[in-house]
């Protein structure tokens, strides 16, 4: 990567192989790959880089469709890393979307058209959830076994409030990325969590989603794990019209050891280790709170499309995901079946 005129990036020429057109989607100043938030870039830089190290020699020209089938064959280790399979097959895929839109790189259409013909095993959505009295156990364990008030309340509020981990306890980035902080540490500024200024004197909590980057308003007073939790922070007094007993700016959840934002990592570990205590199987996970939130506004009868916005979901179709109403259907539609049908051998 070299800089030309005005200061902008310029890219080493696209030379037709895919550890060019790697190259290229990494630098070119039109690539998405500069939209990626940092978390996700790191991921997607692991990828990119295991593509280029095992097949970045191959001209695009020689790419087909069986060679493809082939690798997804290697990266799923024949069906048994299924996620790791999809998550090349996609890289793949926006890979050759840059190349067609951005490069007009005619052999990256003709594999655009290659990957929609084909059909891979994709990633299932998870089935398991947080329930409420999940919630609660942790809510409790945390702050009275583990004196860990911040993970109560970070818990209440990613159940309450049907928000993503990322959006309660923020991201440490470097200093160089998008974002402004008066949070620094060790070379690196927390963003995206929530903040207290966030929340107004009517505990109306407003706040851009990391994900979609979509300003979510929640009434905290229709929130009552997150009014226990913040009653139990300010020594038990009622918040309603108090407002000004909680900080006026700062991170809402600050770990309780060090006194700094969680990073990620360290609030799984530490959500896991609360969640053993309570007996909660390993396979249900901190992410699984938010899931746990929109199953029970669906099962409570909720219109799914009031649930799509509570989620900030763009398509109702990640909302259905949740409903476990079809299966209800189905079995009323079975049971009325028997029914009749033994009414008419009587």
């Amino acid at each position: 990567l070299t800089f030309g005129r005005g200061g902008l990036p310029t890219i080493n020429p696209f030379e037709g192989s895919l550890k060019s057109l790697i190259n290229c989607y990494q630098t070119d100043p039109d690539s998405t790959y500069r939209k990626l938030r940092y978390g996700v870039r790191k991921n997607t830089d692991g990828l990119l880089r295991r593509l280029a190290k095992d097949h970045g020699h191959e001209d695009l020209g020689d790419i087909k469709g069986r060679t493809v089938l082939a690798w997804h064959r290697i990266w799923t280790d024949n069906g048994t890393k299924v996620s790791m399979g999809a998550a090349f097959i996609g890289q793949l895929r926006t890979l050759f979307t840059f190349g067609r839109s951005i490069l007009e790189c005619q052999e990256c259409v003709r594999l655009g058209g290659v990957m929609h013909d084909l059909r891979f095993e994709g990633t299932k959505p998870r089935k398991v959830s947080v329930s409420v009295e999940q919630a609660d156990a942790i809510r409790y364990k945390a702050r009275l076994h583990f004196g860990w008030y911040s993970m109560a309340l970070g818990q209440a509020f990613q159940f309450e409030c049907t928000l993503r981990q990322k959006d309660i306890i923020g991201e440490w980035v470097p200093l160089s990325e998008p974002g402004v902080s008066s949070i620094i540490h060790a070379g690196k500024k927390w963003i995206r969590g929530i903040d207290w200024r966030e929340i107004d004197d009517n505990l109306i909590l407003r706040h851009i989603t990391s994900k979609k980057q979509k300003e979510t308003e929640v009434d905290l007073k229709l929130a009552p794990m997150v009014l226990e939790e913040l009653g139990e922070m300010i020594g038990g007094q009622s918040l309603i019209g108090n407002r000004y007993l909680l900080p006026a700016s700062g991170p809402v959840i600050i770990c309780d050891t060090n006194g700094l934002p969680w990073t990620d990592n360290e609030w799984r570990r530490k959500w896991r280790e609360v969640a053993t205590a309570c007996g909660i199987p390993k396979n249900v996970w901190n992410m699984d709170s938010r899931s746990g939130a929109i199953s029970e506004a669906v099962d409570a009868g909720v219109p799914l499309e009031f649930v799509r916005h509570a989620a900030t979901h763009s398509d109702i179709a990640q909302t259905q995901q949740y409903d476990r109403g079809q299966a209800k259907a189905t079995a009323k539609v079975m049971k009325a079946r028997v029914e009749s049908r033994n009414k008419k051998d009587t």
